[in-house]
């Protein structure tokens, strides 16, 4: 009996001094007091600033978009930016020249309504020749690769309501968005001229 009270306690004894050694082995594991909680938070905090700076922060307001459309050219403006259904933004049809792309080649042209989902529809043509016959406008961006130099026309199809057709067209090389309006059986122009 006396045999097994001894081993009892050199095994107890042995697993204080096993404990005590892995205390040691963890203070001197850490650099300085409270590193745990350090680490803890630095990770909360990385956490954050990383949804954060995910987080698309250029969401534009109704007011400034309306702003932008008034001006006819905007370098700020989001593609496919919409306003709300009850604002009204009154604007003439206008031709646009589009200067400054890189050289001869090729650009991309995004086009929507920034009405919204109107469905009023329009008919592309580059140098003349249709590259779509009908194109329905809403607030899905669609995006057209067009000659530099080149002649974009857009032409009015059918409006709901009989009002102007509104859209949007931004090329992303230039970093414009021209906001313009044609009426039914009209037409607007870009001339796409490259930098010399």
């Amino acid at each position: 009996m006396r045999k097994k009270k001894l081993e009892k306690e050199t095994i107890s004894e042995f697993d204080k001094s096993e404990e005590i050694e892995d205390d040691e082995e963890g203070k001197s594991s850490e650099l300085f007091f409270g590193e745990k909680r350090f680490r803890t938070a630095l990770g909360i905090l990385s956490i954050l600033f990383i949804f954060l700076f995910s987080v698309d922060l250029s969401v534009m307001s109704q007011e400034t978009g309306v702003e932008e459309i008034k001006n006819r050219v905007s370098e700020v403006m989001a593609a496919g930016f919409t306003l709300d259904a009850e604002i009204t933004v009154e604007l003439d049809a206008r031709d646009f020249e589009v200067t400054g792309f890189d050289g001869y080649g090729t650009a991309r042209m995004l086009i929507w309504d920034f009405k919204g989902d109107t469905n009023n529809e329009i008919q592309i043509l580059v140098d003349g020749q249709v590259i779509r016959e009908v194109h329905v406008l809403n607030s899905n961006v669609a995006a057209y690769s067009v000659p530099v130099p080149g002649l974009v026309t857009i032409r009015g199809l059918s409006s709901d309501a009989g009002a102007p057709i509104t859209y949007a067209v931004k090329f992303p090389d230039r970093k414009q968005t021209l906001f313009n309006v044609v009426p039914t059986n009209g037409t607007n122009t870009y001339k796409l001229v490259p930098r010399f």
